[in-house]
């Protein structure tokens, strides 16, 4: 039986109200009942919904900053357990380690070890406590470091090396060949052959649908601790730094590299060859086309540093509304 002490005690955070509240369910604050446990984003964005909504409800916060928030926080207090962390640790953070230590088996699961319906060749090698789920198809020669673990329907091309505790979801098709073509003398499309690998670090993340293909020649990339969200397209050669967010729909171009941190917005595009800086931002929708210097936060299509982009926006306000004075 989990309650609120047990928590507190585990993560280091104070408990305001009944230590001894039974939690039997993780709910979004909306949707909280007795014996959920939740999390209040910072007080103000949800103060009116907070005010008298709950009872018997833990709910893991911040602890209070300004009398404003000390109020309120009494107010829940009074019908519900309040898990306060101390104001230099992050709340989501925190309250992620909860769910992921109490309620991990809420998530997907598939069953453990190689199924019997996936087709892994014989020179595979597959490390410890690695789960190949249902329909899978892994090729000659691939690496498979300790418990990772592959969902339905992943494709895993020859030689690719995927490491340690990664997650490739359903319908990632990993060591693709990459789309590279030359014409022959009457104009026709020849491929070129690509000969390289794909190269997946420890820890690595990666959604449905997202392809990663191979290079011609050397390797493509993904650093440690990446993550790529479902649908993306890494194209051929790309070198990928670790700790990175590639979000949905994104398209990084042959030979990009993404340095350490980046965050890559959905339905983002980079054309091939350009370097996106370490801890730079590629707003929704951007198309990237020149290299980016670290720490930049970039927008628009073509991408431009975001003040430029402001004011090119208000530039572009302003020629409206005199046309249409005129």
């Amino acid at each position: 039986m989990l309650c609120a002490e047990q928590i507190a005690e585990e993560f280091g955070i104070k408990v305001a109200g009944e230590p001894g509240a039974v939690i039997h369910r993780a709910s979004s604050l909306q949707d909280a009942k007795p014996g959920s446990l939740t999390w209040l984003k910072p007080a103000g964005s949800h103060e009116e919904l907070a005010k008298g909504a709950f009872h018997d409800v833990v709910i893991l916060l911040k602890a209070p900053g300004d009398p404003k928030e000390e109020r309120l926080f009494a107010e829940l207090a009074k019908h519900n357990t309040l898990l306060l962390v101390d104001p230099d640790r992050n709340p989501r953070l925190v309250f992620a380690r909860i769910l992921a230590r109490y309620f991990s088996h809420e998530e997907v699961q598939i069953p453990f070890g190689v199924s019997s319906r996936a087709v892994v060749e014989s020179s595979a090698m597959i490390g410890r406590n690695v789960t190949i789920a249902d329909f899978c198809f892994i090729g000659s020669d691939v690496e498979i470091g300790d418990g990772t673990i592959l969902h339905p329907g992943v494709i895993v091309h020859s030689r690719s090396i995927i490491g340690r505790n990664c997650i490739i979801n359903a319908h990632a098709v990993i060591g693709n060949r990459g789309f590279g073509f030359v014409r022959d003398e009457d104009g026709s499309l020849v491929h070129f052959p690509h000969l390289g690998n794909v190269v997946i670090e420890d820890n690595v993340e990666i959604q449905a649908n997202t392809v990663v293909d191979r290079t011609a020649l050397g390797e493509t990339r993904i650093g440690e601790g990446t993550k790529v969200d479902n649908l993306c397209h890494i194209g051929h050669g790309a070198q990928i730094g670790p700790h990175c967010i590639i979000t949905a729909c994104s398209e990084i171009g042959a030979h990009v590299v993404i340095e350490e941190g980046a965050w890559i917005g959905p339905n983002s595009c980079s054309i091939e060859g350009i370097t996106i800086g370490k801890g730079s931002f590629v707003g929704i929708g951007s198309t990237v086309t020149k290299s980016i210097p670290p720490d930049t936060v970039v927008a628009g299509s073509p991408a431009e540093p975001i003040d430029e982009f402001k004011n090119f926006r208000k530039a572009l306000k302003m020629l409206v509304r005199q046309s249409r004075l005129h």
